[in-house]
């Protein structure tokens, strides 16, 4: 059994691209958006002094991560209208590839399972926005580097990558509202 939620709408790609830029704003028009759940887990994780964190231990952070994936995509399933998520359930399988551990069986199902729409929104890489904080500790370089595997395993569970260019907010906002009417 799938469930396909044709209005959930994946934004994901290069860490440090603007995702979560992106989705405040979008929030801040009134759509319905889905924050990053790895930052929300690191934030818990630092809060309660535990240790599912990237750079402590990256396969609890991933599990936490896929748990999380699950029942964000459940939690907000019977919303109608527009969803945008801030990366989805295909990166556990990418965070596998980049630990070179094999992907759990129960991650590859979720990712038939639980379908968002077709196009997913892809940003690049943009060095000149790219910050490290709190909860994103990596480099640039480390961001570039896993950047080719984040687009692979989504075209591998089958979704069209959309490139967004980089450009004002405004303008990235317009190119994707402008992509989801052409497929709507």
């Amino acid at each position: 059994m799938n469930l396909e939620r044709n209005n959930f709408h994946v934004i994901t790609g290069c860490s440090g691209g603007g995702k979560s830029t992106i989705i405040d704003a979008l929030r801040a028009r009134g759509f319905n958006c889905v924050d990053e759940a790895g930052r929300q887990i690191v934030q818990e994780q630092v809060r309660i002094g535990g240790d599912g964190t990237p750079w402590q231990h990256p396969l609890k952070f991933r599990d936490l991560l896929f748990a999380r994936y699950v029942h964000l995509f459940e939690q907000a399933a019977e919303r109608g209208g527009l969803v945008f998520f801030d990366r989805a359930i295909p990166e556990v399988i990418g965070i596998s590839r980049a630990l070179n551990v094999p992907v759990p069986e129960e991650h590859r199902a979720a990712a038939r399972i639980y379908r968002y729409s077709a196009k997913v929104f892809v940003l690049p890489p943009w060095k000149e926005i790219f910050k490290v904080d709190d909860e994103r500790k990596h480099s640039f370089e480390d961001a570039v580097a896993e950047y080719p595997m984040t687009r692979k395993v989504y075209a591998e569970c089958g979704y069209q990558l959309v490139r967004v260019p980089k450009a004002p907010v405004a303008k990235r906002i317009e190119f994707i509202l402008n992509q989801i009417e052409v497929a709507g």
